[in-house]
Order: structure tokens, then C-alpha cells, then sequence
């Protein structure tokens, strides 16, 4: 007979709706129930595409002798992670004061009340190795909650006090001082220089195995590259339409010079420029070194076999050192992060040559990122949370990567002409087949005597290449696929569509004209208007998919009434929940991340032509003012606090981690909606040409949302990281690509085509806009004239130019 779990939105709770066991869900019902019976809570935390979860789960959870015992000493819980981030994270928190440690499956022991006292993560049914049986534990914990009572209340007390004083520790240990101000420009260089102590020359990306795609930091080392002169270097090559390099900005001592040449120059006049990291090594000069991390840990990312060769997208991570055996699960947040540092890099290689091998991988990556986002991560409304790792192989029997691996047999028909190829790593040695990777393509990158043009195309464009991955594509289409976890999470839903309206943006897509130009007047396709038979790979695809899903999302969360979390403010726009599935909203209500993502994604949806109709200012004012009053507020010292999630009502620790770990932490995700809210301009025009009053639209909080407070706001949300930039740089990547854009961001306000596209091409861009923001003397908004663009950079605006050099002058300042 099912359990609790049979009637749950999420897909790994329904997963075990048949186990023997009697789960119950997360509710003070439950916890009631403990506490009438008298016996622990048995907590049992984890995700769909978690592969020693789903092990534990056959090995344990269907035994009917081992749920016999869990039934009759406890009281079983199920949750979600993914559902529940909040009450994973104070679990977390206990299991790695307890052990030192973390990981899923989670296993926790709780009183009644939900306070812990014994925690560990998977256990197996047979003592193995240091880990004891299952069913041991479950016995010695049963005894010493009947025999040992008084200890047991001791520890809780203890662990409640320092839980509490986790959840406080990272704000309270902050000076005032040090927390106002966002990071100068020498902080973030030597937050950068610290980083790249942590670089690997041999593979790239940072530290040693098991490597995890670094993406925030790749998106902060892109910034410090533009800010320190990188791309308004001058040379035949660059793509700048301006043949004088304006200042660099930086300091000396990060140019690797005063007042002489740019290192960028220098490079470029030698001839170094096209294979500029192709070997990895660093130089010691900070503006080349910063390319050269982000060029040689993506090209080894997108070669490897941690990047699917076949279908596009990237898994959780890489198991070893050479991005090539990778653990085999598929995270929407994984791949919306990829998709939104590849086209971060893909502006900045058009900036320094747009026909280097470096920007055509760049753009390979976009286009295939975009189309796996959605062919295989997407519903008709939104984006799925994840693909397993697991799936059945020949024998039936679940398996780690079966979907995705190759005998040298299998592989054979598919050719051994083009690119692909199978790597042999010993951190594969127990997969049924070998991976499939494309390591050519960086000896490719740093062959200065091999060409690339029209005649010699990238290699992964070549007949041969193109036959493997349809081969390959039909054999994996006849194998068992992995199971979908469609649960659409608003956080990671609010990422994907801020990633693939970037990379339309940058395509060109929605352009009137076929194409569109750049900024030597080249055209180039776009892919034009949507049709019905417009394929995944088509930007304009792309587009209109971004404008669908935050419009889906938006109406979503539209409230029904008073707002589901019990919170009567009239400034509660949105009822903004973590997770649905189908339109059944999940059990968690939305935390700080998911407010923010949200807000950042429907700013970058309005800037594609046509999102303005489907974005609406005054609503994205109103969120961001909820957002603030909601999850921030001001310590007696003057430090701004941001709190994580509004808690649940059953344990209501909230806690304030402002840390960058998988997906960017609420606080700097706060951040940069908050810098883009200051400028997309609060005071700017409502959609219907009137000038916006504020009291008359938005009541209470909303008034006082103006420009000057959103950038005090994003200033000491930034502030925090003052003590992390230096010493854990790899922990607050997101935080600082943040502050480097706060330091001098870039709207561009125009109605014209092309010099949209240039815009939305380059890499200091921070918003584009066809409003200017400016009420007339009739109240009416003054328009960007036609035919021409305004730059904005910080507090300074430029008078309207035409003329494709001039704006790109104005980019590069």
C-alpha cells in the first residue's frame, strides 16, 4: 500500500511511495505524531539524480525488515532537497559538525522537535569497511534514545545552540566598516590573483579532482579581464570599429606596466594572440592571465567528456583532474551557469578577433548549450530540474552513465574519421563503456599553422564529425533513457531563461532584418522571426522560449488570493514559491535565491524585442521592494543583513550563508538583481508613456525604492565579501563578477537594429534598453532618437551617436 509520499509533488518523493517503509512528508503533523509516540525522527534527505540515494534506497528502503524496524522506532521522514534547500541546509549543517562532512544521501536522527543528535550519510546493509550496517545504526540510536535519554536531550541542547550560532556567525562577524562599501578595484584584482594560486596549468579550472565547472569564477575573471584593458585593446584583429585604444583602467602593477604598452598589445604584435592558452600556462601578468585561465578551463570543459559530445550540456562534474569521466547526472543550474559564462566569453573573443578558433568554439558552446536547454531540460512552460546519472543497461539492471558510454565496438560504427573519440581514464574503469570526448579540439586551438575559414572549417563542423554524432545519437536513442526529475524549481527555471535570453540576445536573434550586423557592418544570420518549424538550435527559438517560460513562471505565481505563506503585506506582488510540479506548487516557499533569480531573469527577458510586452517595470519594481523587505534588514551596527528563506514554521533557523556553491548564494544573487533593477531605472517611464508616480502605484516599502537606495543596497550586499575576495575566492565567484560590474556598469538605450546588436554583442554591456528613462515636459517619456544610441556608464550619460564606431567607442571608455 503507498505511503505518505504517493501524493507529493516531487518526483523523488514519489519515488519511494511504495517502499515498505511508512515515510512521512515535512509537517508539524509529523513531527506531532513523533512526539505522541515518543520516538525519533528518522530523517532521510536527498534528490532524484542522486545515485547513492537511489542505492540506499534499494539496498534499505525496500527490505521489508529494515523498514520493519524504521516503522516501529521511528518516525520516517522524506524530503527533498531540492524542495526544501532551507531545511537541507540546517541538516547539513549538524551532519558536518557532527562528522566533518557532507554529501546525500543524508540520514539524520531529530527529536520530535527536529533537533539532531545523530548524523551520517549513506549507510550500507552489511557492515563495509569504517561503515557500520544499517540496521546497526538504527538499533544503537533506538537504544540510546530509550536508555540515555538525559545525554541525548544534553547534545540537542548543545547542537541547537551552536546550529543557531552557525546561522548567525558569517553577518555577525562582520565590521560595520568593512561592509558598506562594495570591493575597489585592487581588492577584486587581488581576489582574481588569488584565484588563479588555485589554477591548474595541465587541465584547467581550479584545484584537483573531482572537479566541479567553475562557472562563476570563469564569468569573475571575464570582468577583471575587461576592466583591466583587455578587450578595448586595439589591433587589425579586434572587432572594435575603432582603431585607438581608450584608457584601460586597472593598475599598473595588473598590466604589467605604467604608463607603456598593454601586455594585450604586446601579445597581439607578436603574433600570440590566436594560441594565447592553448598550453594553459600562466604568464604572470594579471590582464593576460585571466584569458588564459578562462580560455584554457572552458576548451578543456567543452572537449572533454564531462561536456556530452552527442546531445550538448555538461554534467555535475568531472571525476577526475582531465574533465573526461564525468559523474553522469545533468543539473538544469549546471548547464544555465555554462550557458551564461560561455556567451560571456564568446563577447569577449569577438572583442579581440571575431574570426579566432577561440570565438567559434565559444559560439559552438552557446549553440549547443542553448539547444540541449531545450530539447532535452524543458516542459511546454519551463525547464526541469535535472537527468539522472542512472539508467538501464542491455541487462535491465540500473546503471551509472549506461545512456552514455561506448564499447570501442560501438564506437566503431560510428567512424573514426572525425573528431570524437573514445578516453580511457582509470576513474572509468568501472563503466560498462568508455566516454566519449573530443580532446583534438585544443590541439586544433594552438596549431598556428593549421587554417580556419571558409575552406577550413572548426573540426567539429566537418562531414565526418557531423556522421559520429548522428551515429552516436541513433544508438543512444535505442538504449533506456534516464529518468527526468520535471520538478520546475524557481530559482534554477529563473536561470536557464536568464541564460537563454543572453544568448539570444547575442545571437541577434529578433532582428528585423535577416540578419544582423556587427560593427564593421559584416552580416551575419540571426535566425529571424519564430516559425512553427523553427528548430532548438535556432536563436530565435531561443528567444521566444525565454519570454514563454518567465511569462509561465510570472503567471504562476500569480496569488490566488492571500498569498500561500500566510503573509498579509499588500506589497506581495507574487506569491513566489520553490518549486511546482505541473502547476502544483511544492512544499517550500520561495527563498531569497528564487526572488532574485527571478527578478534578474525578467530583466534580461525585457531586453529582448519582444519581452517588453510580456515584462512590465512596475511589476519587476514591485518584486525587487518585496525581495528587500522581506529578506533584508538593517543590523544595529548599520551592516545590511540578508537572510536566505523566511523560514516554515516548524524549525526556524534562517540562515544568512552568502557563500557561491553550486548556484550563486541568495545574497549575491540579490546583488545583481538589485544592480540591474538600479539600471533599469525605478524612476523611469510606466510601459504606457506615463510618468510613474511611485505612491500611487506601489504603497509602503515600494515608494521608497528609488535608483540612490537600490545602490546603497547593492553596494553592502557586495560589501560582505570584503573578507572572503582574498581568502576564498573559488566560495564568492558570482559575488565578485558582481562588484567588478558595480564598478562601472553600462546601459545602452537605442530602437535601432544595428546598433542593438553591437551592443548586445559586447562584452561591458550591463542593459539594453529603447528607453532613455527621462520624462519630458508633457510627462511623457523623451525617446532615443532615431537611428542612434545612448551609453550611460555609471552616472554619466553620452549624447545620442549613429554611427557604429562611435558607439563602439563609447563601449570600450
Amino acid at each position: 500500500m503507498p505511503n505518505e509520499l504517493a501524493d507529493s509533488t516531487s518526483p523523488y518523493l514519489r519515488a519511494h511511495a511504495d517502499n515498505p517503509v511508512d515515510w512521512r512528508m515535512w509537517t508539524k503533523e509529523t513531527l506531532a505524531e513523533a512526539a505522541r509516540r515518543d520516538v525519533p525522527l528518522l530523517i532521510s534527505i536527498g534528490y532524484s539524480t542522486c545515485h547513492w540515494c537511489h542505492v540506499m534506497a534499494h539496498e534499505s528502503f525496500e527490505d521489508e525488515a529494515v523498514a520493519a524496524m524504521m516503522n516501529d522506532r521511528f518516525v520516517p521522514v522524506k524530503i527533498d532537497r531540492e524542495e526544501l534547500p532551507d531545511i537541507d541546509a540546517y541538516y547539513m549543517n549538524a551532519l558536518q559538525a557532527m562528522t566533518g562532512q557532507g554529501g546525500w544521501p543524508m540520514t539524520v536522527f531529530a527529536t520530535p522537535a527536529g533537533s539532531p543528535f545523530y548524523a551520517g550519510t549513506y549507510f550500507p546493509p552489511a557492515p563495509r569497511g569504517n561503515l557500520p550496517a544499517f540496521t546497526q545504526v538504527l538499533s544503537a540510536v533506538s537504544a540510546t534514545w530509550t536508555d540515555r535519554r538525559d545525554e541525548v536531550n544534553q547534545m540537542t541542547a548543545r547542537m541547537d545552540r551552536g546550529l543557531a550560532e552557525m546561522a548567525d556567525a558569517v553577518t555577525s562577524a562582520l565590521p560595520a566598516e568593512a561592509a558598506v562599501e562594495s570591493l575597489t578595484p585592487d581588492e577584486l584584482d587581488s581576489a582574481a590573483a588569488a584565484l588563479l594560486d588555485s589554477y591548474d596549468p595541465a587541465w584547467g579550472g581550479f584545484g584537483g579532482a573531482p572537479k566541479f565547472p567553475p562557472m562563476m569564477n570563469i564569468l569573475q575573471l571575464l570582468a577583471a579581464f575587461v576592466r583591466l584593458g583587455g578587450t578595448a585593446s586595439a589591433g587589425e584583429g579586434a572587432d572594435d570599429g575603432a582603431s585607438a585604444r581608450p584608457g584601460t583602467g586597472g593598475t599598473a602593477s595588473a598590466n604589467g606596466g605604467g604608463a607603456g604598452e598593454h601586455p594585450l598589445d604586446r601579445v597581439r604584435a607578436e603574433g600570440r594572440l590566436g594560441w594565447l592558452g592553448a598550453d594553459g600556462h600562466l604568464t604572470g601578468e594579471l590582464v593576460l592571465d585571466c584569458l588564459i585561465a578562462v580560455r584554457s578551463t572552458l576548451a578543456r570543459i567543452a572537449s572533454g567528456g564531462m561536456r556530452d559530445q552527442v546531445r550538448g550540456g555538461i554534467a555535475r562534474y568531472s571525476v577526475d583532474r582531465q574533465w573526461f569521466v564525468p559523474h553522469f547526472e545533468k543539473m538544469l543550474y549546471d548547464n544555465s551557469l555554462y550557458l551564461r559564462a560561455v556567451v560571456a566569453w564568446a563577447k569577449v573573443e569577438r572583442a579581440l578577433d571575431s574570426g579566432s578558433k577561440w570565438l567559434a568554439l565559444a559560439e559552438r558552446e552557446i549553440a549547443d548549450t542553448a539547444t540541449f536547454l531545450i530539447r532535452d531540460l524543458s516542459t511546454d512552460d519551463g525547464f526541469i530540474a535535472a537527468l539522472d546519472a542512472d539508467s538501464l543497461n542491455s541487462a535491465g539492471v540500473s546503471e551509472e552513465g549506461a545512456a552514455y558510454v561506448f564499447t570501442p565496438e560501438e564506437f566503431a560504427e560510428a567512424g573514426q574519421a572525425g573528431l570524437l573519440g573514445l578516453v580511457d581514464s582509470p576513474a572509468g574503469e568501472e563503466l560498462s563503456g568508455q566516454v566519449v570526448a573530443a580532446v583534438r579540439i585544443i590541439d586544433w586551438l594552438g596549431m598556428e599553422d593549421v587554417p580556419f575559414d571558409a575552406e577550413h572549417p572548426a573540426p567539429w563542423d566537418i562531414e565526418a564529425t557531423k556522421r559520429q554524432r548522428e551515429a552516436l545519437e541513433q544508438m543512444r536513442a535505442r538504449r533506456s533513457q534516464p529518468a527526468r526529475d520535471e520538478k520546475i524549481i524557481t530559482e534554477w527555471n529563473s536561470l536557464a531563461v536568464t541564460a537563454l535570453a543572453e544568448a539570444a540576445l547575442y545571437s541577434g536573434a529578433g532582428a528585423e532584418d535577416s540578419g544582423g550586423a556587427d560593427s564593421t557592418g559584416s552580416a551575419e544570420p540571426t535566425g529571424g522571426a519564430i516559425t512553427e518549424n523553427a528548430e532548438p538550435s535556432d536563436p530565435a527559438r531561443w528567444a521566444e522560449t525565454a519570454v514563454r517560460f518567465w511569462t509561465a513562471m510570472h503567471d504562476r505565481l500569480k496569488p490566488g488570493g492571500a498569498p500561500a505563506s500566510g503573509d498579509s503585506s499588500d506589497s506581495a506582488a507574487l506569491d513566489v514559491r520553490r518549486s511546482f510540479t505541473g502547476d502544483v506548487a511544492g512544499p517550500g516557499r520561495g527563498g531569497l535565491a528564487d526572488w532574485a533569480q527571478l527578478i534578474t531573469a525578467g530583466i534580461t527577458v525585457r531586453q529582448l524585442p519582444d519581452g517588453a510586452a510580456s515584462v512590465k517595470v512596475e511589476d519587476l519594481i514591485e518584486l525587487g521592494a518585496t525581495m528587500l523587505d522581506l529578506f533584508t534588514s538593517e543590523r544595529g551596527d548599520g551592516v545590511l543583513e540578508a537572510v536566505d528563506s523566511l523560514g516554515d514554521g516548524i524549525i526556524d533557523v534562517k540562515s544568512a550563508d552568502p557563500v557561491d556553491n553550486t548556484v550563486p548564494s541568495g545574497r549575491s544573487a540579490a546583488a545583481e538583481a538589485v544592480l540591474l533593477l538600479a539600471e533599469l531605472g525605478v524612476e523611469a517611464a510606466t510601459s504606457d508613456g506615463s510618468e510613474s508616480s511611485g505612491e500611487a502605484a506601489f504603497p509602503g516599502e515600494v515608494a521608497a525604492l528609488d535608483t540612490g537606495r537600490l545602490l546603497e543596497v547593492r553596494d553592502r550586499l557586495l560589501g560582505v565579501y570584503r573578507a572572503l575576495a582574498g581568502q576564498a575566492p573559488r566560495g564568492c565567484g558570482h559575488a565578485l563578477w558582481q562588484a567588478d560590474r558595480a564598478l562601472s556598469p553600462v546601459r545602452v538605450a537605442t530602437v535601432d537594429d544595428a546598433l542593438r546588436n553591437i551592443a548586445a554583442r559586447h562584452p561591458s554591456l550591463t542593459l539594453l534598453t529603447a528607453s532613455t528613462g527621462v520624462p519630458g515636459p508633457d510627462g511623457r517619456e523623451v525617446a532615443v532618437p532615431a537611428g542612434t544610441a545612448i551609453v550611460c556608464r555609471g552616472t554619466s550619460c553620452s549624447l545620442p551617436v549613429g554611427a557604429p564606431a562611435e558607439l563602439m567607442a563609447l563601449l570600450n571608455g
